[in-house]
């Protein structure tokens, strides 16, 4: 198998994906601001009052395993809040980037600026109308 085909399956997996946005959040130290409820939750998840207040009180195994388990469910949806935004973060940058790209390319136009009104008439068909 050429390596470039290898290369464009592994492109394809949603895991490598997943691990680009978090690299790239590690490497610019910063969480996307689609990324920030994800994180209060998990955090909530992490630091849960009934979990430790269960643990040092000297709660029964039960209850404890209750609250634990209660705290890594909350901890876990946070953590995925923070994925998925993460990816949709990654994918509106990429997204950015080709529409910047299509409107530099040929239409002689910098990105936000507005055609004249005589250039759109010019490439808008006419309509006909029927007077009955």
């Amino acid at each position: 198998m050429k390596p470039g085909i290898g290369r464009s399956l592994i492109g394809l997996c949603p895991y490598s994906h997943l691990w680009r946005a978090v690299r790239r959040m590690v490497a610019e130290r910063r969480l996307p601001d689609s990324a920030r409820p994800g994180a209060s939750v998990a955090l909530l998840g992490l630091f849960c009052p009934f979990f430790w207040i269960a643990l040092l009180s000297g709660a029964s195994g039960s209850e404890l395993m209750f609250h634990a388990a209660h705290s890594a469910i909350v901890f876990g949806i946070g953590i995925a809040l923070v994925l998925a935004g993460a990816l949709k973060d990654s994918r509106g940058d990429d997204r950015s980037r080709e529409d910047a790209n299509c409107r530099s390319s040929g239409t002689g136009l910098e990105s936000g600026e507005k055609r004249p009104r005589e250039t759109l008439a010019r490439e808008t068909p006419a309509r006909e109308t029927f007077d009955g």
